[in-house]
């Protein structure tokens, strides 16, 4: 018995654990339901019409004291014209899956003119966003990658949101145990591989380079000196091809973790992070010293492959999605480099849920500009040890070196700094230039160690890897890239020399305001655009003092009201110091401070049930949580150890297994079986004890009883007298013989 309740235990201290690994990667998050999100189509013409733009969206709810509107419209700038998705099975058979391609947006906030927002939306009505504002970016994603423990699978409809600056990147949880001499800091970290070798030497170029591999974030030596490499060519480039054609894959276990083991979220998953790194690229001023830049050069998705299960191998052989436990990274992407489909695309990329020793999250093969090297973009194939590799390709995994999953953020910025090693960037060498201080902005993307991405260099290339990244491009663009297949009038953004925009209405003429050019009406006297500008009306600037923008406490910010001279809607005026904002935090310099922030202390979650829907802080990050004092009791549905706060109680929430089980009973399968047996673990050991072990130690208990009863009784004959055993006292047969009757005779 001693056993099962220690079982149980184990199965306890489990979940509870668990329960505390977002709260790891994040400061602060808030959920969102999809039913708290409201959606309305606003534009459609009135006549049929093809445009892309024909279901432009609003989107509005609020989440982290901020009510967000956006506006936003399909699009498939990221997806190439013949762009394929399929899924493949453990025999290699793919099978073509079709996808909703106008689930993808973009869009901005209304009332924000310098915003971007890149969006998905399935068809649960689930949103998975990036909002970028001038002065925080926030992410919106699937609660189930993280909460799967605390959430109803069955319903899936659950959101987690978050800003940028309360991400607490895993390789920041060092310090929690700097004091264990067992655990030593292993900083997130990514490398690349520099084959080098030449196809067709040149002359100051004539020897082959051994191998190289970085790790990103070790404890490596300067580089040596290299060897002078040819310059590129100084004259001005405007490249005509800036879309790099990708071939995106995931393996069984990025399958099953990051898509749930469905097909359809882990393409969706895909395509929209790819849509957040081909912005970082296509907004990026590829320039040198001396010469101009040039930009918009990205990514296209040609191909996402889905491995829906383990590739089955025959003996010495060796799959990338073979099922093995442990991999040597630089071993899986040189395994990976064999597909011989490689050589149709740009670039390939293997998304793994492997974690790899060392705290590697990432390996690519580095670009050159020598056109006739191999590894990065556009790379000719290489023969080595019997193989045939193609070398324009790179891994990411999103499992981090403490076992947990990478959040959204934390998964763009290792992709885009892989996918800049492909380009051509090293790692930024240790000069000011290149890895400046805090202070200065930050480590740049392409920094030995992962960057937090909250530093304003964090998601930019530095001009060293600018320079790099810019010969290469020169150099092998034009051989593998392809053209943009994009249009920018008709998408609700003013953009380039667009004077309006009015999306749909605008391309088909009708919009009172803005022509079909994206050209305001000003002949009918028309100064603005009513679907662009918040203080616009009836194609006129709005009187001043007209509110453009509500009062937001989650930021310090007071509403914002038009001037009567723009159509803009001004900066919003930052709150007075010592207002209370979010969460009794207190405005400072225009931003919110957090209550333990204001009194010297850091922000914490108490792991004491009693205390769970308290606010608790701590004195530093190594010492206990406690609860202030005058006790401060948490705002229901605010995320604690166990569950969520109800009434100043931490309700742990549990799967409805009754719902789970009919699910299952309708649906026999056995991944939901599993699923269902892991998500409900603690039930089943319980229910497992009350129908098996209970009846059969009740059954044991009656026959031992049995037993000991037999034997007392056997002990307490051989103490008496008596012959006959007391069992045997049935089997001694007693015949009465009849007494004969004597009869007299009868005298006469």
């Amino acid at each position: 018995m001693a056993k099962i309740f220690f079982a149980t235990f184990l199965v306890f201290l489990h979940l509870f654990e668990a329960q505390t690994q977002l709260h790891k990667n994040l400061k602060y998050y808030e959920t969102l339901h999809a039913d708290e999100i409201t959606h309305k189509i606003v534009k459609r013409g009135i006549k049929p019409s093809i445009n892309l733009h024909n279901k432009i969206r609003e989107v509005e709810f609020t989440a982290l004291g901020k009510k967000f509107k956006l506006i936003l419209h399909p699009h498939r700038d990221v997806l190439h014209q013949n762009f394929r998705a399929v899924t493949v099975n453990s025999e290699g058979n793919e099978t073509v899956v079709h996808l909703d391609q106008d689930s993808f947006f973009r869009g901005r906030v209304f009332g924000e003119s310098t915003s971007h927002v890149s969006a998905h939306i399935d068809e649960k009505n689930v949103l998975t966003a990036t909002i970028i504002l001038p002065d925080e970016t926030y992410h919106i994603e699937p609660s189930w990658r993280h909460l799967e423990k605390k959430l109803p699978e069955s319903s899936n409809k659950h959101m987690v949101a978050y800003k940028a600056s309360d991400v607490k990147l895993s390789w920041e949880h060092h310090n929690e145990n700097k004091n264990d001499g067992e655990n030593h800091f292993v900083p997130g970290r990514c490398g690349y591989v520099k084959e080098g070798a030449e196809l067709e030497t040149d002359d100051d170029d004539d020897e082959i380079e051994e191998p190289e591999v970085e790790a990103y974030g070790g404890n490596e030596t300067p580089h040596s000196e290299r060897r002078s490499k040819r310059q590129a060519d100084q004259y001005e480039y405007t490249p005509t091809k800036t879309r790099c054609p990708l071939l995106l894959v995931a393996d069984y276990r990025f399958f099953q973790e990051m898509g749930s083991s469905n097909t359809k979220t882990t393409i969706s998953y895909l395509i929209s992070l790819i849509d957040r790194v081909h912005k970082i690229y296509n907004d990026t001023i590829w320039q040198d010293r001396d010469v101009d830049g040039f930009r918009g050069m990205g990514f296209v998705i040609k191909k996402i492959l889905v491995h829906s299960e383990p590739t089955k191998v025959r003996g010495g052989e060796a799959h990338y999605n073979m099922i093995r436990e442990k991999w040597d990274v630089r071993n899986l992407l040189e395994v990976f480099s064999r597909e011989y489909s490689h050589k149709d695309f740009c670039l390939a990329h293997l998304f793994t849920d492997l974690k790899f020793e060392g705290g590697i999250l990432g390996l690519a093969y580095v670009g050159s500009p020598r056109r006739n090297s191999v590894g990065g973009i556009c790379t000719p194939e290489y023969f080595k040890n019997g193989y045939t590799l193609y070398l324009n390709s790179g891994l990411s995994s999103s499992r981090n070196h403490y076992g947990q999953r990478v959040i959204t953020r934390e998964a763009d910025l290792v992709t885009a700094h892989e996918f800049g090693h492909n380009w051509g960037s090293e790692h930024d060498p240790d000069i000011a230039e290149c890895s400046p201080s805090a202070s200065q902005g930050g480590s740049f993307l392409m920094y030995t160690y992962s960057v937090s991405g909250y530093d304003v260099n964090n998601k930019k290339f530095s001009p060293c890897s600018l320079r790099s990244i810019r010969k290469v491009l020169q150099a092998k663009s034009g051989r593998c890239f392809s053209e943009p297949e994009e249009s920018f009038c008709g998408n609700l953004r003013v953009e380039g020399d667009e004077q309006c925009d009015a999306g749909l209405l605008g391309t088909e003429d009708n919009d009172q305001c803005c022509d079909k050019n994206c050209k305001l009406r000003k002949n009918q006297g028309a100064v603005c655009s009513d679907k662009n500008s918040p203080c616009c009306q009836n194609c006129q600037f709005m009187p001043a003092g007209v509110k453009c923008r509500e009062a937001a406490y989650s930021t310090c910010e007071q509403e914002a009201r038009c001037t009567g001279n723009s159509a803009d809607c001004p900066k919003s005026p930052a709150m007075q110091d010592g207002t209370i904002c979010q969460e009794r935090g207190q405005c400072r310099s225009g931003k919110c401070v957090p209550f333990c922030e204001t009194q010297g202390l850091q922000s914490c979650m108490c792991d004491v049930i009693a205390d769970a829907c308290k606010r608790c802080c701590r004195m530093s990050i190594n010492e206990t949580c406690f609860a202030v004092e005058p006790p401060d009791i948490l705002p229901d549905g605010t995320p604690c150890i166990q569950g969520f706060c109800n009434k100043g109680v931490c309700e742990k929430t549990i799967q409805d297994v009754v719902e789970r089980f009919w699910d299952i009973i309708e649906e026999i399968n056995i991944n939901k079986v599993l699923r269902f047996l892991r998500d409900n673990i603690v039930i089943v050991v319980i229910t497992i004890t009350t129908l098996f072990w209970v009846p059969t130690s009740c059954l044991i208990s009656y026959f031992d009883r049995r037993s000991r009863h037999a034997e007392l009784k056997e002990y307490n004959w051989k103490q008496q007298l008596d012959l006959i055993h007391p069992s045997d006292r049935r089997r001694v047969i007693h015949i009465r013989v009849p007494r004969q009757k004597i009869t007299l005779p009868t005298r006469m």
